[in-house]
């Protein structure tokens, strides 16, 4: 049998779906970060431990896991709208240059409560220093700047350790696409 041009995306959009509905289920989830949207602040091959949380638990500097089009999407919340019935918020990357449309609460997944980093365990900070602004900014405005910046980090965290020296909770995580 063989499979249509959108395999890939399908398969994607079905493990991240599997990942909601954990999240939604039992209320805790970890998956690798791929992309560089939330550059410095999460880097690709990062874990992301995520905690389901109510809409009313979400405040403006938390970093949320989105549900939407079939992906995930780690992203900070910048802004909050609505009452209890009809909570929304804005969310947008660190290092993107505009915001992401409206999240409301059917979309909202949960919130990254820590993240995994060479097997440590690092807390997202609610707001970004200057040098990580700085770095945001110009990981938005260049492409290259920002393959640059995750090829020397990728080499820095993978310096004399090989595979089989990686932690357990690195290697049993969930990529999704996002």
């Amino acid at each position: 049998m063989r499979q249509g041009n959108n395999a890939p995306a399908d398969a994607a959009a079905v493990k991240c779906e599997l990942a909601g509905e954990v999240l939604r289920s039992f209320g805790n989830l970890r998956f690798e970060a791929t992309g560089w949207s939330m550059l410095p602040s999460v880097w690709p091959g990062d874990t992301l431990m995520v905690e389901r949380v109510s809409g009313d638990q979400v405040h403006i500097g938390d970093v949320v896991l989105v549900g939407r089009d079939g992906r995930l999407c780690a992203h900070r919340v910048v802004s909050r709208s609505g009452d209890t019935e009809t909570l929304r918020w804005v969310t947008q990357g660190d290092a993107m240059a505009a915001p992401d449309p409206p999240v409301n609460e059917s979309e909202l997944l949960g919130r990254v409560s820590y993240l995994v980093r060479a097997g440590r365990l690092i807390v997202v900070r609610a707001e970004l220093n200057v040098v990580e602004r700085l770095t945001a900014k110009i990981v938005g405005r260049s492409v290259p700047a920002a393959r640059a910046l995750v090829y020397l980090h990728r080499m820095i965290q993978t310096s004399g350790r090989s595979a089989a020296e990686k932690p357990v909770e690195e290697k049993s995580v969930l990529p999704c696409q996002g």
